[in-house]
């Protein structure tokens, strides 16, 4: 998949994409990285599930457009148009070959279950995703709502990825810790625990196995993160500056295109 910028800053440019999901923002570890006061941290996403490609707003303050009309979750084709701020991008598509597809996050290719039920803190109220590319959150307009100060704007994405469930970490302040280890890519079992900042979340999947337990770390009680314990520079936990009109489209380098929560900053919006 591509994204030419067809009108903006940095007209003219053809963008790779080959990861499962491609982030939109003004945050660094966004793989396009917009610099304008009209694109949100992290703005929206492109989900590439192996099977279809999804275009999914993140409850962003002005919007995301694909082919004119307002877009939240939408299944996107070679040609489509996206606008984001300042930008026209268009969307090229290629069928996958099996050279591209080890190029790809490993995960088995059996064939997993469609529904996704989330519980938050034993609560024992199910959350069911309607959507294929599910969010949480604490903005409304989160499929997951998590009203919390220590969970992100956009905290994780919730989709099935090459017929399995996974996660997917939004380059959130507290990040999301699967298992005991904080992570930004997983696979899901039926039963797991995400611990998103104070709160805990049960992924019922029915028809997928439960994890092989682990004992359990005695700092993973709380449900929240210690960045200073973990070996993560809070130095680099800073405010970005938004208050620019626009500047070229800047492609992260080869290194820190890598989601590294090391790199992610504080989510103000």
């Amino acid at each position: 998949m591509r994204l030419a910028v067809v009108a903006g800053p940095g007209a003219g440019q053809t963008i790779d994409l080959s990861r499962c999901v491609t982030l939109i923002g003004t945050r660094r570890g966004c793989k396009l990285l917009l610099k304008s006061s009209r694109i949100s941290s992290v703005h929206c996403a492109i989900v590439n599930t192996g099977e279809d490609v999804y275009l999914r707003d993140l409850v962003s303050t002005t919007g995301t457009l694909l082919n004119s009309l307002k877009a939240q979750c939408e299944k996107i084709d070679d040609g489509d148009t996206i606008v984001v701020g300042d930008w026209e991008l268009r969307v090229q598509i290629s069928a996958y070959t099996v050279d591209t597809l080890s190029d790809l996050p490993h995960v088995s290719l059996e064939p997993g279950p469609a529904a996704f039920g989330v519980e938050v803190n034993g609560a024992g109220q199910l959350v069911k995703l309607t959507r294929p590319i599910g969010l949480v959150g604490r903005k409304p307009g989160c499929d997951v709502l998590i009203d919390d100060r220590r969970v992100s704007r956009a905290h994780m994405l919730l989709f099935t990825y090459l017929g399995q469930p996974v996660f997917y970490d939004l380059l959130s302040n507290n990040g999301v810790v699967l298992e005991n280890r904080l992570e930004h890519f997983g696979v899901l079992h039926s039963g797991d625990m995400l611990t998103l900042g104070p709160k805990r979340l049960r992924m019922i999947l029915p028809g997928v196995s439960r994890r092989e337990r682990t004992p359990i770390d005695s700092d993973s009680s709380t449900g929240s993160i210690d960045i200073e314990a973990r070996g993560l520079d809070a130095s680099q936990y800073a405010d970005m500056d938004d208050s620019g009109q626009g500047t070229v489209v800047q492609l992260a380098e080869e290194e820190g295109d890598r989601i590294d929560i090391r790199l992610a900053e504080l989510d103000r919006d």
